[in-house]
């Protein structure tokens, strides 16, 4: 058997859901006879719950779906039912912050498809981050279907790998055209003056957090356009960032061997703004 675990301590998650029935951990598996998990063939999302409400929802299930579609994953849930389970999976967690992980599993016929809810501890970035950027690297990489967000992550897992290796927060993605595109479980963007950059919407996971982003942008009137960001023009910006679920807005100080001067004063003011915004909302983009 191929057991799903929780994180390690200091949290642990006592239950999982399995189609909306809560079970103990302990019978948390998949069979290893189950070919499609074994190839991949599952789409999945990560969801921060923060004082018991699930952060942006209703987005991670279109998301879902959409991905779902994209690899020609047919099942029989529906995005009512599956916010119903969402709730009773929280209400049933002691703990009132962690990630919710939703893990939909295909089959030959779509009456057989699982969909798990997971909890897990959040890795939240060392403070000191946010106020002095990360370190990144780059990889050769291009995912297959860029806007689903699918179990087949071998690339992006080695990618992350050699990032840690390296002592980088993670790794930039660059494509046959030597195009940053995106991170291997972030989005990124580059700042120039009072204008934001970023890759093609048709190239990248459009990650929730990048929605939220969008729309603080839209109502700041901040310049942003989406274009392709050639590798060897990261000089030119005067900086860069990441967003994420779990990252928010975290600024890159170090590409490879390029270093960025001081963070742009934009991002310090999207970084205020976001904050500002996830205490406002509750968790509904708005």
């Amino acid at each position: 058997m191929v057991r799903f675990h929780a994180h390690p301590p200091p949290m642990t998650f006592p239950y999982f859901s399995k189609n909306g029935k809560m079970l103990p951990i302990s019978e948390a598996h998949v069979s290893l006879s189950n070919i499609e998990y074994s190839y991949g063939f599952g789409v999945y999302e990560t969801i921060r719950v923060n004082n018991k409400i699930p952060y942006f929802l209703k987005e991670h299930l279109e998301r879902l779906e959409l991905s779902a579609k994209t690899i020609g994953l047919d099942h029989i849930f529906n995005t009512d039912q599956i916010t119903e389970w969402v709730s009773d999976f929280i209400e049933k967690i002691s703990e009132a912050t962690f990630n919710l992980k939703l893990l939909l599993i295909g089959a030959v016929k779509k009456e057989d498809a699982q969909i798990f809810i997971l909890a897990s501890s959040p890795l939240f970035p060392e403070r000191k981050w946010f106020k002095e950027g990360i370190k990144t690297i780059t990889l050769k990489y291009e995912r297959y279907w860029p806007h689903a967000k699918t179990l087949n992550m071998l690339g992006s897992y080695i990618a992350y790998k050699k990032a840690k290796e390296n002592g980088c927060y993670d790794a930039l993605l660059i494509n046959r055209r030597e195009e940053i595109t995106e991170g291997t479980r972030t989005n990124v963007y580059f700042v120039k003056g009072s204008t934001l950059y970023s890759p093609p919407s048709s190239d990248i996971l459009l990650g929730v957090m990048r929605m939220v982003l969008l729309r603080l942008i839209q109502a700041s009137k901040i310049g942003f356009r989406q274009v392709c960001i050639p590798y060897k023009d990261i000089s030119k910006f005067d900086g860069a960032f990441l967003t994420s679920t779990s990252s928010k807005i975290l600024p890159i100080k170090q590409i490879d061997d390029y270093y960025f001067g001081e963070i742009p004063s934009l991002t310090r003011n999207l970084m205020k703004k976001l904050n500002e915004y996830l205490d406002m909302c509750k968790g509904i983009l708005r």
